[in-house]
């Protein structure tokens, strides 16, 4: 098992998100999944909810919740865009934007400690590498969801 791609795969993930709540647990009073969204809404805001929850990789439920609790907190805004009532776009608040500076300095920081020892070819080497494993993985899953709406 330990052996197993899978399980690398796994064990880095978990590892990476332990850090980095560490980190950031330990700098802001952010809960989870809302770093994520911080960083996605810097580079996309404003945004409409839906968007955040695929750029996320959140389901929409998830991001409803997560938002309500970072608006109540004043970390984001909620507005409509062109009098359209039905389409709510998010934004940061000043807040929201200063706990973005941490989130991104905790996310360098994992990021750096993470590939210590790599050369910068090899790092690059890396990222190519994991970006063919997620897209294989999202065909993958692609795949298997058309299999289970013919059968």
């Amino acid at each position: 098992m330990e052996n197993s791609l899978h399980y690398k795969l796994r064990i880095c993930h978990t590892n990476c998100q332990k850090s980095i709540v560490i980190d950031i647990k330990s700098k802001t009073d952010l809960r989870p999944g809302e770093p994520k969204i911080l960083e996605f809404l810097a580079e996309h805001e404003p945004c409409e909810q839906k968007v955040i929850a695929a750029g996320c990789n959140l389901d929409s439920a998830s991001v409803t919740g997560i938002l309500g609790r970072m608006e109540k907190r004043e970390l984001i805004k909620r507005e409509t865009k062109n009098g359209n009532r039905r389409s709510l776009y998010v934004s940061r608040t000043e807040h929201g934007e200063q706990m973005t500076e941490v989130v991104e300095e905790t996310f360098t920081f994992v990021d750096k400690r993470a590939v210590e020892g790599l050369t910068k070819a090899e790092v690059k080497e890396l990222e190519r590498l994991l970006e063919r494993v997620s897209q294989n993985l999202v065909a993958l899953s692609e795949e298997q969801k058309n299999e289970e709406r013919t059968t």
